[in-house]
C-alpha cells in the first residue's frame, strides 16, 4: 500500500524473512554431544540464585532486575525458532517512523551447543532436495550463518544449558537489528537509559520487552520518510519500547502448496535439486494459514483452530464493528472451501481478563491503529519459510486512512449518493469504506496478492445494473485497486451500499484454490493435477482471472489500478460525467464558515488525479499487449495485442477529452478559493505527461513489434503520430484560428517532444566496450518517433504557414509564428548533420 492507496505492498505486502537463503539440512543435525571439562562451568545455584524469578515455558526464563538468563534444554537445541521484533511504543514520525506495531524484522534461528558455547544460527531454506545423495552437495554449499554466541554459564537438569542474554535484547545482534526502532539511520543504543521491561514465557514462545533509548547521529529532527523522524525538532535521542518474540516452529512443517501463476498468492521461493526433470527447478510455496477440519471426512466441517484476529484497544470505538465485519466477511469464502467458522474477530482482552495478553505476541494476529497523519493501511504477515504457513499477522491502520476513505468515496460516488455531499461523511458511509479496507488487508494476511485484472472484469452495463451491483459490488476481487463504482449514473438508481468492493468471485475462487484440502494427496506434487483443474476454471469464467504486479502487467490494458470496468473508454466517459456533477457541490461539501479552503484544495487534487488515472488507462490500449496466463494445454496464445480499431478509438477519445481544455475544472468560483496561480499549470502538466506516455519509445517499439508480426492489422507509428498531431492542432483548420493558453502549452509540448528526438543524448560516464563509447559521445539510439517525427514536423510547418494569414487573435498569431520558426530551425539543423 502506498500513501493514499492500499498497500502495497506492499508494499508492500508481506514481511521479508531476514534469513540467509541456504539449505535446511544443518537445521536437522543433532546437537553436539561434547561433554565439557570438569570445573569449566559454575554451579547452577551460584548462577541462578534465590534472587531470581523463574518462569517455565518453551524453556525456562530466569530474571533478577536487569539480569536475564535462558535455560535451553537439550531437546530444544537444534529445533527451529521464529524470531520477530516489533515496536510496541514509539515516538512516531509518519509511515516510516517508530510507531506501535512497526515491524523490525524476522528470522529463523536455532541453538547449537559446542563444548561450553551455545551458538545461535540463522537458517535459510533456499536450497532443498529429497535428502538423498545430492543432499551432501547442498550441505556443502550451505550458507547458514552464526549470528550470536553465548558462554554456557552452568548446566541444569538433563544437561540443559544456562546462558546470559541480559544485553541481547538491549543491544541486539548485528544480523538481527533493533536500531531500526529508532526510525533513523546510524542511531546507537544508550545503555544507561535502556532496560528490560517485561519477560514472559509461554508453552511455545518467549516474549521480551525492552525500553531502549537511541542516541542520534544527525538523523533525528529531519523530514519524515525512510530513515527520518518528523516532528522531533532538535531532539538528540528517542526512546522506543521494543517487543521480541521467539516462537518454536512445528517439528513437522505443514504441507506446502505449490504456487500457480494463475492464482495470486504471496510465496516462499526455493530451488528444488531433486525435481523429476533432473535439473534444478525454481519452485514456490504459497503463504497461508494452517486450517484443519475437525471432521476430515465431512464436506464442510468446523475447524480445529480458527484464524483469529484481535482488535487492539486503541482502535476508535465507532470503527470497531466495521473492522470486525471486514475480517468476518471472509468466512463464507472459507465455508465454500469446506471450513465452517474458519475466521473470527474479537476484541483484545482487557488486562483483568487476561493479564498475559500482548498485541505483539507472536501467537496472535492483531489489527492496530497508529496515531499518525498518514493516509494508508497495510496487512503484512510472518510465515514459516519451510512451508509457507502464516504464523501471525499484524494489520496496521494509520489514523488518516479515514480521510482517504472519505475522499475516495466523495470523488467517486457523491454524484449518485446525496448523503455523501458534505464532509465529514456520515459514519455509516465511512464505516463501510473502512470495512472494505479492512477486508482487503485481511486478504493480504491470508496470503492473497493484489489482483489488478479483477477490477476490469465487469462491463459498463453490469456496473450500471442495480441487481448486479447488489450481488457483486464494483470489482471481481476485493484484492484489486478498483475502489468504488464511479460508472453508475444517478438515473441507474444503484443503492449506495452496493457501490463498494466486496468479497467477490475471484476471492472465493482463490481461497478455495489455496486452502481446500486435496483428498488423498500426501505431497505437494500429488496435489498439482487437482490444483491445475481448479485453476483452469478461469478459462471459462473471466471473473476468476488474475493479473498484476509483474513485468507484463505494465503494458497489459486489462491490468489497471484506480480503474474499473472492461472498457476503459466507456467507463471513463461515465466517470467524467459524474466528476462534472461532483464539481457542482464540491465547494459546499468541503468548506465551513470561518474555516480555510485546505480540504477543498486536497479534494480537488484527488479529483484531478482520478481523472488522470482514467485517461492513462485509455492510453494503455495503444500498443497494449494482453497477457493471458495460459499454461500448457490450458488456453490459446499467451500474449494478444489490442486491435487496431480499439487503439484508434482510444486515441480519438483522448484527443476529444484529455487534450481539450476542461472548462468546468477551471471554474473561477471554485479554484480561486485556494489557487493564486498554477491551476492551468497543473492540468497542462498532466496533459504533457499523457502526451509523453502516448508517444513513448516503449509504446512505439510495441507498435513496431506488432507490425513485424501482423503488418496488415497493425496501428503503425506513422498513423499514431499523424492522428495525435491532427487532433492537437485541429484549430488550424478553422477560418479564424484562436488557440487558448492550455492548448498553446500543449502544442508547444508536442513540438518539444519531437525536437528532443533530434538532440544528442546527455554525455554519460563511459563503461568499457563499444556501446559505452557511443553513450559517452552523446549518441541517441534511433527510434520510431524520430523517423516519423521528421515527416510530421514537415507537414505541420506547412499547416502553420497556411494558418498564419487566417488568424486574428494576436496571441494565436504569435504562437503560430513561434512554432513555425522553431520547426523550421529544427529541420534546418537536422539537414546540416
Amino acid at each position: 500500500m502506498r500513501t493514499r492507496s492500499l498497500l502495497g505492498a506492499g508494499l508492500i505486502a508481506a514481511l521479508a524473512i531476514l534469513s540467509s537463503h541456504s539449505a535446511p539440512a544443518s537445521a536437522k543435525q543433532p546437537p553436539s554431544k561434547t561433554v565439557p571439562k570438569a570445573g569449566d562451568l559454575k554451579k547452577y545455584d551460584d548462577v541462578i540464585t534465590k534472587d531470581f524469578t523463574t518462569t517455565t515455558g518453551v524453556f525456562a526464563v530466569h530474571r533478577h532486575d536487569d539480569k536475564l538468563y535462558f535455560e535451553v534444554p537439550q531437546d530444544k537445541q537444534g529445533r527451529l525458532f521464529l524470531w520477530q521484533a516489533e515496536v510496541a511504543k514509539g515516538p512516531g514520525g509518519g509511515m516510516f517512523g517508530s510507531w506501535g506495531g512497526a515491524a523490525l524484522g524476522s528470522a529463523v534461528l536455532k541453538f547449537e551447543r559446542r563444548a561450553n558455547k551455545l551458538y545461535l544460527w540463522k537458517v535459510g531454506f533456499a536450497k532443498r532436495s529429497d535428502g538423498k545423495a545430492v543432499q551432501a552437495s547442498i550441505d556443502a554449499s550451505a550458507t547458514d550463518s552464526i549470528v550470536g554466541v553465548f558462554n554456557v554459564e552452568c548446566e541444569g537438569k538433563d544437561r540443559s544449558v544456562v546462558i546470559n542474554v541480559s544485553d541481547t535484547f538491549i543491544f541486539g545482534i548485528s544480523d538481527l537489528p533493533i536500531t531500526r526502532a529508532a526510525g533513523a539511520a546510524g542511531a546507537s543504543v544508550d545503555s544507561g537509559r535502556s532496560y528490560l521491561s517485561e519477560v514472559k514465557a509461554f508453552p511455545s514462545n518467549i516474549e521480551v520487552r525492552a525500553l531502549i533509548t537511541f542516541r542520534a547521529s544527525g538523523g533525528f529532527g529531519g523530514p519524515a520518510g525512510p530513515g527520518g523522524l518528523a516532528g522531533l525538532g532538535g531532539a538528540k535521542s528517542v526512546t522506543a519500547l521494543v517487543h521480541h518474540s521467539l516462537a518454536i516452529l512445528p517439528e513437522t512443517p505443514m504441507q506446502g502448496r505449490l504456487a500457480d501463476p494463475r492464482v495470486g498468492y504471496f510465496t516462499e521461493e526455493f530451488v528444488d535439486y531433486s525435481h523429476p526433470k533432473q535439473w534444478a527447478v525454481a519452485r514456490e510455496f504459497i503463504t497461508r494459514f494452517r486450517l484443519e477440519k475437525k471432521d476430515p471426512s465431512a464436506a464442510v466441517s468446523e475447524v480445529v483452530k480458527p484464524i483469529t484476529f484481535y482488535l487492539s484497544k486503541e482502535i476508535p470505538e465507532k470503527w470497531r464493528p466495521f473492522m470486525k465485519q471486514g475480517v468476518e466477511d471472509w468466512a463464507p469464502a472459507f465455508e465454500k472451501a469446506g471450513f465452517k467458522n474458519a475466521i473470527i474477530c474479537r476484541d483484545a482482552p482487557t488486562r483483568s481478563e487476561d493479564p498475559n495478553w500482548d498485541p505483539e505476541d507472536a501467537r496472535h494476529s492483531v489489527i492496530r491503529w497508529v496515531a499518525e497523519p498518514v493516509q494508508n493501511a497495510m496487512g503484512p504477515h510472518v510465515h514459516d519459510p519451510r512451508s509457507g504457513e502464516v504464523i501471525s499477522a499484524h494489520i496496521i491502520f494509520w489514523h488518516d486512512m479515514v480521510k482517504t476513505a472519505q475522499t475516495w468515496y466523495f470523488v467517486q460516488c457523491s454524484a449518485v449518493d446525496q448523503k455523501a455531499r458534505k464532509f465529514p461523511l456520515p459514519d455509516d458511509t465511512t464505516g463501510a469504506m473502512i470495512r472494505y479496507v479492512c477486508a482487503h488487508e485481511v486478504g493480504h494476511t491470508l496470503g492473497l496478492r493484489h489482483n489488478h485484472r479483477a477490477s476490469q472484469a465487469f462491463s459498463v452495463s453490469q456496473l450500471r445494473d442495480p441487481k448486479f451491483c447488489a450481488e457483486y459490488g464494483s470489482v471481481a476481487s476485493i484484492m484489486s485497486y478498483g475502489r468504488c463504482n464511479y460508472v453508475a449514473q444517478p438515473e441507474d438508481k444503484v443503492d449506495p451500499k452496493n457501490l463498494l468492493p466486496k468479497i467477490a468471485p475471484y476471492d472465493n475462487f482463490a481461497i478455495e484454490w489455496g486452502y481446500k484440502p486435496v483428498a488423498s494427496a500426501k505431497t505437494p506434487d500429488e496435489e498439482r493435477k487437482t490444483l491445475d483443474e481448479w485453476a483452469a476454471k478461469q478459462l471459462d469464467n473471466p471473473f476468476l482471472r488474475f493479473g498484476g504486479e509483474d513485468g507484463p502487467s505494465m503494458v497489459d490494458p486489462t491490468v489497471l489500478t484506480e480503474n474499473i470496468g472492461s472498457d476503459p473508454i466507456q467507463v471513463t466517459a461515465c466517470g467524467l460525467k459524474n466528476l462534472d456533477r461532483v464539481l457542482e457541490h464540491m465547494l459546499a461539501a468541503t468548506t465551513e464558515k470561518g474555516e480555510d479552503y485546505a480540504l477543498l484544495e486536497e479534494v480537488y487534487e484527488e479529483l484531478l488525479n482520478a481523472r488522470l488515472g482514467w485517461f492513462m488507462a485509455v492510453a494503455k490500449q495503444v500498443g497494449g499487449v494482453v497477457e493471458n496466463r495460459t499454461l500448457g494445454g490450458r488456453g490459446g496464445e499467451a500474449f494478444v495485442r489490442v486491435s487496431k480499431d480499439k487503439q484508434k478509438e482510444a486515441v480519438k477519445f483522448l484527443l476529444e477529452n484529455a487534450f481539450t481544455t476542461p472548462t468546468k475544472l477551471l471554474n473561477p468560483g471554485l479554484v480561486n478559493q485556494f489557487k493564486f496561480s498554477g491551476t492551468g499549470s497543473d492540468i497542462a502538466g498532466q496533459q504533457r505527461l499523457m502526451l509523453r506516455s502516448l508517444l513513448s519509445a516503449g509504446r512505439l517499439a510495441r507498435l513496431a513489434d506488432a507490425e513485424l508480426l501482423a503488418p496488415d492489422k497493425t496501428y503503425t507509428a506513422v498513423e499514431l503520430v499523424n492522428d495525435v498531431q491532427t487532433g492537437l492542432f485541429s484549430e488550424l483548420k478553422s477560418d479564424a484560428p484562436k488557440i487558448d493558453p492550455l492548448r498553446r502549452q500543449l502544442q508547444r509540448g508536442y513540438v518539444d517532444l519531437l525536437k528532443a528526438e533530434f538532440q544528442p543524448a546527455p554525455a554519460a560516464p563511459s563503461p568499457i566496450g563499444p556501446q559505452g563509447a557511443g553513450a559517452a559521445a552523446g549518441a541517441r539510439p534511433a527510434s520510431e518517433l524520430r523517423a516519423v517525427g521528421r515527416q510530421a514536423l514537415g507537414t505541420l510547418a506547412g499547416q502553420l504557414e497556411a494558418a498564419k494569414g487566417k488568424a486574428k487573435d494576436p496571441l494565436t498569431i504569435a504562437h503560430i509564428d513561434d512554432l513555425h520558426s522553431e520547426i523550421t530551425t529544427i529541420l534546418a539543423a537536422d539537414k546540416k548533420k
